[in-house]
């Protein structure tokens, strides 16, 4: 079940990664076996606050479904170590809301992580989010093709201290920070019922950094 958590809605950008050589994949997902190990379920309740499922069109959806709340569902396959780089084809839609989409390093529970989010605004940012509290440590904005929609590949470089947000395989933001030195990654949305957020994941890839 989609797990999520409350938090100022100033909580609203995102994140993409790069490649080296070094590096070593863990797990690829297009998400066309529905048996690949993602949470599956429509069951939506004020405990769940949301909705993941595969497509059954070759995505995995994650939709909100109560006022300002992010849902993150873990990768069902982790690297051993912290520094990785994770990327996914993300369509995200959000009607008239502000809702952002996105992907998590170093997730050790929902009060702290890393996130690397894009909005249908267009914006993007590298967030910290520790003790339950969220800080931008970078931001920016995208050319957009249609409002309140983003449809590219995001994802994020975590290599130490280092952490690089990508979009369509260009590091767009770089940080620097040493709060998170461990945890797991895996794919985040959040928004607001009322718009109708929505975000489509597609062709995930997590790799192993090796230094």
């Amino acid at each position: 079940m989609i797990r999520l958590s409350r938090i100022p809605f100033a909580f609203a950008l995102l994140f993409s990664a790069v490649a080296v050589a070094a590096d070593s994949t863990v797990f690829r997902d297009d998400f066309s076996d529905s048996g690949s190990g993602w949470i599956d379920t429509q069951v939506a309740d004020h405990n769940a606050k949301g909705i993941a499922l595969y497509n059954n069109d070759g995505g995995y959806q994650m939709t909100p479904v109560d006022d300002a709340t992010y849902g993150i569902v873990p990768a069902p396959k982790q690297a051993k170590g912290a520094d990785v780089q994770v990327e996914a084809g993300l369509f995200l839609y959000t009607g008239v809301g502000q809702g952002t989409g996105g992907v998590v390093c170093r997730h050790r529970d929902n009060n702290n992580f890393y996130a690397f989010m894009v909005s249908g605004g267009h914006g993007y940012a590298i967030l910290n989010v520790h003790g339950g509290k969220a800080e931008t440590l970078a931001s920016g904005r995208f050319e957009g093709v249609m409002p309140n929609i983003a449809d590219l590949r995001i994802g994020a470089r975590c290599e130490g201290s280092a952490l690089k947000l990508l979009l369509d395989g260009e590091v767009v933001a770089e940080a620097d920070d040493s709060t998170h030195t461990s945890g797991q990654v895996g794919l985040i949305v959040m928004g607001e019922k009322m718009a109708g957020t929505s975000a489509v994941f597609d062709d995930f890839e997590l790799r192993a950094i090796s230094r």
